[in-house]
């Protein structure tokens, strides 16, 4: 396994030493020398030149077939050119108003034509944002103050979304409550009921201990950033879903992956599960920021519609910002929903992830190699293990040595995704460009086999 790291790590940086000085001076500037933490991999990061179709190109010429695809967001590939013309249109007529624009109007339309549970929409910047609003407005309705939370989601950002991610403890039927970082109060902390992930029983438990303080539960139907394409079992949405309903406790599903990628009405449509509230981002900004919470009409009616106005209302949340009319993302997400409606679109991307995903897990079975390919449609993430994870404690539980070998070399041999991470197919993807892909992946494990 160190013989393969070794030549995986030489490789790396003999194709890539423009990235290597220019870490040198950006980590003067730059923490880590980049400007998020999802940049930084070692042994140090790949700085990125431009980016167009299913590809990108790093700044020594470098190309790569992008398996991240920007997180998620670019699900018809960079820069697709019916939204790029939309964007240039508008960049001409403005970029942003605090005055509500008619596209707003337009975009909320077209999210609930595939997400009819959605009834009332409120535009954010960010998936992060998104959540935090929910989560809100659920405390507001209820009355309630504390959020229930599963062990591994990925929420965002935020203080009260980045708990209990990768950190656990406690049994698995009675999670603890911690702090995925530093900075994260304890008092934060004690307003969040960490559940089990695909723990029915347990999870049912807790919901029905905690049930008179709960305003929330939160989840991911496609586990995204720490699960990376765990799905959650139909039995386990299905126990959550009538709990929550039964003691008044609002359903918060976090769709700001799986929202038009899995299908158009996202993770809803395909389990048939129906939240209380919904969190959006990503495909809906069309490759631009964007983010969206809404749901239930008599929720958002209550907490969220302005009774008087913004500075004298006492009942309802406040919810707004300097970009909460951009322009520019509401104009790129109804191009984008306009592309993804066309015949055949979600059969191609699903075909493609199903396609990785069975592609991996037949090389890793003809060498021998314990790999799980998992996830819905186009994700798929990838794991070293004898048995499918269903939890972050089966996550940490498996190889991640070999996984992050496995990530490195990709990287090495020209596909670009971060390390752990879920990845994605895309809509500009052909079939040249999965074969490419699988016949890295080949090479890739033969080398692990063989190290």
């Amino acid at each position: 396994m160190s013989d393969a790291r070794d030549v995986f790590v030489n490789r790396y940086r003999e194709r890539t030493p423009g990235s290597r000085r220019h870490y040198e001076e950006a980590r003067e500037h730059l923490p880590g020398g980049v400007p998020g933490n999802a940049g930084y991999r070692p042994p140090y990061p790949l700085y990125v030149d431009r980016a167009a179709g299913p590809y990108l190109w790093d700044i020594d010429g470098n190309r790569y077939i992008d398996s991240l695809i920007g997180g998620g967001p670019h699900i018809l590939g960079h820069s697709p050119p019916a939204v790029m013309d939309a964007v240039a249109k508008q960049l001409s007529s403005g970029t942003s108003t605090i005055a509500p624009p008619a596209t707003a109007l337009a975009l909320a339309r077209r999210i609930r034509k595939h997400m009819p549970h959605m009834e009332m929409v409120r535009f954010v910047h960010t998936g992060s944002e998104a959540v935090h609003m929910a989560m809100r407005a659920a405390r507001a309705f209820t009355g309630r103050s504390r959020i229930g939370k599963f062990e591994g989601n990925f929420h965002g950002g935020y203080d009260n979304l980045l708990i209990s991610g990768t950190s656990f403890g406690g049994p698995e039927e009675a999670p603890r409550s911690l702090p995925e970082g530093a900075g994260i109060p304890q008092s934060v902390l004690d307003d969040t009921i960490v559940l089990p992930f695909n723990n029915t029983d347990a999870t049912v438990a807790l919901i029905e201990r905690h049930a008179s303080e709960l305003a929330a539960v939160v989840v991911e139907a496609v586990g995204g950033t720490w699960l990376g394409g765990i799905v959650a079992g139909q039995s386990f949405l299905e126990a959550l879903r009538e709990v929550t309903a039964r003691h008044g406790i609002l359903l918060i599903l976090d769709e700001v992956i799986t929202g038009f990628r899995v299908a158009p009405g996202g993770s809803a449509e395909v389990t048939g599960i129906v939240p209380d509230l919904t969190a959006l981002a990503k495909t809906i900004g069309g490759g631009f920021p964007m983010g969206a919470f809404g749901g239930r009409r008599d929720v958002m009616s209550r907490v969220v519609t302005p009774k008087r106005g913004p500075d004298d209302d006492r009942e309802t949340i406040f919810q707004s910002g300097t970009f909460q009319s951009n322009l520019v993302s509401l104009t790129a997400g109804l191009a984008m929903l306009s592309e993804l409606e066309q015949p055949g679109t979600y059969e191609k991307l699903d075909d493609l992830g199903s396609q990785v995903r069975e592609g991996i897990a037949k090389i890793g079975a003809n060498l021998g190699l314990p790999i799980q390919a998992v996830g819905q449609g186009s994700i798929f993430g990838v794991y070293f293990a004898d048995e499918p994870p269903r939890t972050i404690r089966d996550v940490i539980a498996s190889d991640r040595e070999s996984a992050g070998t496995f990530y490195l070399g990709l990287l090495a041999h020209g596909v670009f995704i971060t390390p752990y991470h879920l990845g994605f197919t895309n809509a500009a993807q052909d079939q040249a460009e999965i074969d490419e892909l699988l016949d890295i992946c080949q090479n890739v494990l033969t080398a692990i086999r063989e190290g």
